[in-house]
């Protein structure tokens, strides 16, 4: 009995050994000066990887919870054990139990994800099965989704199946369902089909609510030719918002608006109401040179009474060289949640002193006419940044605005000013240093 004891600890010691062992920690901790406030936020996550077999698990830390991002604090505790996991792999099948993420099709139905600079994580806490065979595929789960104080209310089912008849043609469906009754729905399921060729692709998906008579749907053309290439969305949503009892959506629509890199082009995201809009996105990519790159997007959304909620129309030029790419770009666009209109042209390059420096600058200008009162003002934003890959990097931004001068605004202030200092260690640490005043909104220093 005792050898079989120690051939077991020995044969556990050995598979340890053969084994990946992975930790990874993201620590921030912010000091306003203005009030003496202190935030401490963690992630660590720990994962262990061994053939056909992974845990993970991630321990967050929100000390105390920061009452801008958190409106309740108190809902949230500040040390807590939030993502835990163990998944299996066995040749085309393969599992979860715990936390995950899914999507499915182009999550009309589902989607859960993690973007941690917005503070979004809403996994699933439950189990999730899928089966990939060459014609066909399938996954099923269930589980609750968190909210953003991390509770879970509503235990919810899914199922998610396609099958490819013929030759670059396929067609899937989808359904949702949850436990409480009570809700405004209760399920929701989808429809899709898509068929591909060498040159052009094209998507739908159709998704309803229960058995209401509103229809959603999403299409997609995909072009491409030896310099073009071209892509066509549209989309209608009426009353497809699936949420839990606290009002977090499982679901999470394509919003055809495209995604900046620049801040000021962020100053005026377009926020996705998936019960009541429509709209369309195409935008055109040319390469006349192996250089050169020419970009035209245009959006529109509207709701159901034709009113206008967003718009924008959007150009760049690109030259990529050995040493130098420099970035044109021009857009004008329309927001009517902020209710101004919005023209924006920027600069961006960077050029490669040697194969470790590089040089950034950024000059970027907006302006706005606040289409209420027709008052009008300016946002300045200057961002020059040094690399020495891979070792560090050292940006200095500087934004202005002049909209408290035009609008006699109570602002604290006008002009912004910040430097940031990231220093990388061993491969795998970086260290990122950053003092001075920043603008609120959402935050792009680099691209």
């Amino acid at each position: 009995m005792k050898l079989i004891k120690i051939i077991s600890f020995l044969l556990i010691f050995f598979n340890l050994l053969l084994a990946q062992l992975s930790f990874k920690n993201r620590l921030e901790f912010t000091h306003w000066q203005d009030d003496g406030r202190e935030y401490w936020e963690n992630w660590s996550d720990l994962t262990y990887q061994h053939n056909w077999l992974q845990l993970g698990i991630r321990y967050e830390v929100n000390s105390p919870p920061d009452p801008t991002i958190f409106p309740q604090p108190d809902l949230l505790k500040q040390y807590e054990l939030t993502y835990r996991y163990a998944r299996f792999r066995y040749k085309r099948l393969t599992g979860v139990v715990g936390n995950f993420y899914a999507i499915f099709g182009r999550g009309l139905v589902l989607r859960t994800y993690e973007e941690r600079n917005l503070r979004v994580d809403n996994n699933l806490d439950g189990a999730k099965i899928q089966l990939k065979m060459k014609k066909f595929r399938v996954q099923a789960l269930g589980g609750k989704m968190r909210d953003k104080y991390n509770r879970r209310k509503n235990s919810v089912y899914g199922l998610d199946a396609e099958i490819e008849p013929a030759k670059h043609l396929r067609f899937g469906g989808s359904i949702l369902r949850q436990d409480d009754i009570n809700l405004e729905h209760s399920q929701v399921w989808a429809a899709r089909w898509s068929y591909s060729r060498d040159w052009w692709d094209v998507y739908t998906e159709l998704a309803r609510p229960g058995w209401n008579k509103e229809l959603s749907n999403y299409t997609a053309v995909n072009l491409s030719f030896s310099e073009i290439s071209a892509t066509l969305e549209y989309k209608d949503y009426n009353k497809l918002s699936f949420t839990d009892s606290s009002g977090t959506e499982y679901n999470a629509a394509p919003s055809l608006t495209r995604e900046h890199m620049y801040t000021s082009l962020n100053r005026h995201p377009h926020a996705l109401n998936m019960n009541d809009e429509k709209g369309y996105q195409m935008e055109i990519n040319w390469f006349p040179l192996d250089q050169w790159q020419f970009v035209f997007n245009h959006s529109q959304t509207y709701d159901h009474s034709n009113a206008r909620l967003f718009q924008e129309f959007y150009g760049e030029v690109k030259y990529s060289g050995p040493d130098l790419e420099l970035h044109a770009v021009a857009a004008w666009n329309f927001d009517f949640l902020t209710r101004t209109k919005n023209l924006t042209p920027l600069i961006d390059g960077t050029y490669n002193f040697s194969l470790r420096d590089q040089l950034h600058l950024s000059l970027q200008h907006q302006h706005t006419i606040n289409t209420l009162n027709k008052g009008e003002y300016d946002n300045e934003l200057v961002l020059i940044e040094y690399s020495r890959s891979p070792f560090m990097s050292a940006a200095l931004v500087g934004e202005y605005t002049n909209q408290n001068q035009w609008h006699n605004l109570n602002m604290k202030r006008n002009y912004w000013l910040y430097g940031n200092l990231t220093f990388n260690f061993w491969n795998n640490q970086q260290l990122s240093l950053l003092y001075g005043s920043r603008r609120e909104g959402f935050i792009c220093v680099g691209g």
